[in-house]
């Protein structure tokens, strides 16, 4: 393990794709399902960011949301039910929300109608059932299927809690209740979270990958219309609510994700045996979520190379 944690540690402080240059300050760490603390760890830039810095992690709330629908619903409701399978895999044609005009919204419902401008939501017979990247499946799901129009950022909360034994330290916007993009957290917080999945003590934790949808435009143009710009050079496909990595395709898996595009990044390895989080927060860089799983990524494959040279 020393030999591992050194390899992340020098990933981090060394791999061009991780200088706090180009990405601000920021605070990694790996962890395993069963240790209460990370096994590595460390922050770059000048300090400011550390494992119990909070932020708005936006897509990264996304994977919470989809082990929150599995674990009210359980997989097999998931399957069988069509606005709840497409939903969580973004196929369901509510591609058209625009979650900035949700700020102001009280509640889960109130946000669902004003980001389409005021009006009911529809799907759009032009994406449904194929994958397009958009928060709007997930509020239709938050507001429509899971029967939470009225809710507020606390009662989410309070659902978060009760279903999945969030902490305290994870709370839901107030001014902008997002169901797949409304978490405010810390790499604390969220690390707690990957672990009950690791351990399958949630329902999601039996399910990582599965039936997975190919979510390039490029390489599957009839499947997939939109994925983000910063995650389109490769062939990643999208599970329940959270991203399959892989770097080659042809049935490879690097890693579970769900980054957020202020640049918050968690990991699940492919084995489940370990996790992994670069926390920061860039508001204004473009394809700020694309570089952070980089740059985690770099020291992700430094710290597995090194366990499996040594074991």
């Amino acid at each position: 393990m020393a030999s591992a944690i050194k390899a992340a540690e020098n990933a981090a402080s060394t791999d061009a794709l991780c200088d706090p240059a180009k990405l601000g300050d920021y605070y990694w760490e790996i962890g395993d399902a069963d240790s209460e603390l990370p096994v590595a760890s460390g922050t770059r830039g000048g300090g400011t960011v550390t494992a119990s810095t909070r932020f708005n992690i936006a897509s990264a709330s996304k994977f919470v949301f989809g082990a929150y629908v599995l674990e009210k619903k359980g997989i097999e409701e998931v399957r069988n039910n069509p606005s709840l399978h497409d939903g969580l895999r973004f196929l369901s044609g509510y591609s058209d929300f625009n979650e900035n005009d949700c700020i102001g919204s009280l509640t889960i419902g109130g946000c669902f109608k004003a980001g389409n401008g005021g009006h009911p939501l529809l799907p759009d017979p032009n994406t449904k059932g194929r994958f397009y990247y958009n928060g709007g499946h997930d509020q239709k799901l938050a507001a429509i299927d899971l029967g939470m129009y009225t809710f507020t950022a606390k009662q989410l909360d309070q659902e978060y809690q009760s279903t999945l034994g969030l902490g305290a330290g994870f709370s839901t916007s107030t001014f902008a209740p997002l169901a797949g993009g409304g978490l405010i957290a810390s790499a604390s917080d969220f690390a707690q979270f990957l672990r009950k999945v690791m351990r399958q003590q949630l329902v999601i934790g039996s399910h990582l990958g599965e039936d997975a949808v190919c979510a390039q435009p490029a390489i599957c143009p009839d499947q997939a219309v939109y994925a983000p710009p910063a995650l389109q050079d490769e062939p990643w496909s999208y599970s329940y609510n959270h991203w399959v990595e892989s770097e080659t395709g042809n049935g490879t898996v690097d890693a579970y994700s769900s980054p957020g595009k202020f640049g918050f990044y968690p990991w699940i390895s492919p084995d489940r045996k370990y996790y992994g989080i670069l926390s920061r927060h860039s508001r204004f860089e473009a394809g700020a979520g694309g570089a952070s799983a980089r740059c985690g990524r770099q020291i992700r494959k430094a710290f597995l190379a090194a366990l499996q040279a040594t074991s």
